[in-house]
């Protein structure tokens, strides 16, 4: 295969160097890169050009046409990248002058092509494949490649931007390849121009986070959080030197947009040796960020503060008291005491509605991954869950109107977003010791849901869900299976027959489930058998809807192994031929295998 491949690179050249042979996409040169990249790595990739000169032909051949195909060209750029990324080929091709040509644009700007996205990528990924050893480094620095590549940040496509923070991030790493940049400063005949260049680029960072115009900063920070995360230290800590003053005062700005991007920096420092030195003040930024006058800033940057890896305890606790006060706040309730104007500012957000939505439910979905990470030991945990128990009741306009909170209250009722993420919540809370005691309030809270007609389908999934969980911490003998007979059951049965077969899809399988939860419970067994739910399912295997039938048959065969063998054996017996029935019968094909895992 290789040799066939090799074979037909003379014919493939002679194609493409003909400006009159239209290529349909570029597929095919993007496949055929992937075969130099891998041909590339191999033992013999140096010396490819040498064995295959219809390379240099081709390549001769684009330096003087006067005519050119801008997705041949581009492929043209990283094809030579990727040549002059070993050294030999890096010498025949600059002995020939085709680095000059392609890697300095003033070259073909008479051609016109420098307008085109894909030329403009295709220079920036040819650097990039060529920037693998020395000499290409200083092909690099003499031929001042940085100011193209700096000015290309601004470049109107994405992608390129972003490329081009991946060009400049390994050229810093390249630099650190002694990893002692200092050495590499004193040993290098290129010393000079690598650390010119080095620093070109650092009070470039610098001065893209003090710009006025707001994409520059966002731009800047971007390639601060690639540079970042990819290169060695000391030149991380060098780099940081630089852009600490002006990220000092963006953090300090408390401009709203710029939040995720400073603290996708932040995160990045915060994993690495920066963040336990003083003198790089990464926690105090963080603090910064923190106490921002904008209450959404607050919480997005609390959210992010607790996904790092060994958060401080005391940045920490800031951190989760941001993000419980909108939740505390709405419900009325007090975690510690909070100033006056702390208060007015979650007040302001949480009274206009494009804003009070986002604001609590970034505030509950923190909550929730708290919970899973067992980060709460310190907070009162009861407390919280009587929070969502209220809000809950208040998204169903369940609540004691009060001027001050009617608006933000006019928000919640009915808000789908508020209850799905409240009933998580409420049902990761179930997990936690200090609310064994709670388990009337939020089982009492999660009824209500059920028994509300306008409740939305995907709220109802949500509240079966939290019903499992809370359920699955009662005990035995408890008052609460009279409220399974008489409250819970019969709303069952309504939603089996709802008109909307989402609905009875996911009450069947709640039954289901339930049903496997409680089996060992004997009282809750006989609440299942003696409130005519069997005979709803079997009512269900004949649904219109397929998924809906295939849910059937899961709940009943779930159900019908709950009960003692003299008390169910009729049952079975009916039960085996709907079963039978379904599998002989039926076009769908999800009851079908429904009744096969049932039966196997």
């Amino acid at each position: 295969m290789e040799s066939d491949c090799l074979s037909l690179l003379p014919s493939i050249c002679n194609v493409l160097a003909n400006p009159k042979l239209l290529l349909p996409d570029d597929t095919s040169l993007e496949k055929l890169l992937d075969w130099f990249r891998e041909s590339m790595s191999q033992s013999y990739g140096k010396h490819i050009i040498p064995h295959q000169p219809s390379l240099l032909q081709f390549l001769l051949s684009v330096t003087t046409s006067q005519e050119m195909d801008p997705t041949v060209f581009s492929f043209a750029l990283k094809l030579t990248g990727l040549l002059a990324s070993k050294e030999d080929s890096f010498n025949l091709l600059e002995e020939r002058g085709i680095l000059q040509y392609m890697f300095e644009p003033d070259n073909w700007h008479k051609l016109n092509l420098w307008k085109n996205a894909s030329v403009r990528c295709g220079w920036l990924q040819g650097l990039w494949n060529m920037l693998q050893h020395q000499q290409a480094m200083d092909f690099f620095c003499k031929r001042e490649l940085v100011k193209l590549v700096l000015y290309l940040q601004k470049d109107k496509s994405l992608f390129i931007a972003s490329l081009t923070n991946q060009v400049l991030a390994h050229f810093l790493n390249s630099t650190m390849l002694s990893n002692n940049f200092e050495s590499v400063a004193q040993n290098s005949p290129a010393s000079t121009d690598w650390a010119s260049v080095t620093t070109k680029i650092m009070i470039h960072v610098a001065k893209s986070l003090a710009s006025e115009e707001q994409a520059v900063v966002l731009s800047g920070l971007r390639q601060l959080a690639v540079v970042l995360t990819q290169c060695r230290e000391p030149l991380k800590e060098m780099v940081w030197t630089h852009v600490l003053e002006p990220l000092e005062l963006l953090a300090n700005l408390h401009d709203g947009s710029l939040t995720q991007h400073i603290m996708a920096v932040l995160q990045v420092s915060a994993r690495s040796p920066l963040f336990i030195k003083p003198e790089c003040r990464v926690e105090a930024l963080m603090e910064a960020m923190l106490c921002s006058r904008n209450a959404n800033t607050s919480v997005q940057c609390a959210a992010l503060v607790l996904q790092l890896e060994n958060c401080p305890e005391t940045l920490e606790r800031k951190a989760t008291n941001v993000l419980l006060h909108p939740l505390l706040f709405v419900t009325s309730c007090s975690l510690q005491p909070h100033g006056p104007d702390y208060d007015s500012l979650f007040e302001e957000q949480l009274t206009q509605r494009i804003s009070c939505v986002p604001l609590i439910a970034q505030s509950l979905s923190s909550i929730a991954d708290l919970v899973c990470k067992s980060r709460l030991d310190d907070i009162a945990v009861r407390l919280v869950t009587l929070s969502v128990i209220s809000l809950l009741r208040i998204c169903l306009g369940h609540h004691s109107t009060t001027l001050q909170k009617a608006e933000t209250y006019s928000h919640l009722i009915g808000c789908c977003k508020i209850q799905r993420c409240s009933l998580d919540v409420l049902g990761s809370l179930a997990a936690c010791k200090e609310n064994m005691d709670t388990v009337h309030e939020a089982l009492e809270v999660l009824l209500l849901y059920l028994q509300c007609p306008d409740v939305h389908a995907t709220v109802l999934k949500k509240a079966h869900q939290a019903i499992l969980k809370w359920f699955s911490i009662c005990s035995p003998s408890t008052d609460l299976w009279k409220t399974v007979h008489h409250d819970l059951f019969p709303v069952l049965k309504k939603h089996v027959c709802d008109g909307r077969w989402e609905v009875r899809d996911s009450t069947l399988e709640f039954i289901m489930q339930l049903t496997a939860t409680l089996k060992g419970n004997s009282k809750y067994v006989e609440a299942l058998h003696d409130c005519g739910m069997v005979s709803v399912l079997f009512t269900s295997l004949s649904d219109v809807e397929g998924y809906v039938r295939a849910s059937a048959v899961a709940a009943l065969g779930e159900t019908l192994t709950t009960a003692d063998l003299q008390l169910s054996t009729s049952l079975q017996e009916e039960a085996v031929k709907h079963l039978l029935t379904i599998l002989t019968e039926d076009t769908d094909s999800f009851p079908r295998r429904a009744v096969m895992k049932t039966c196997l």
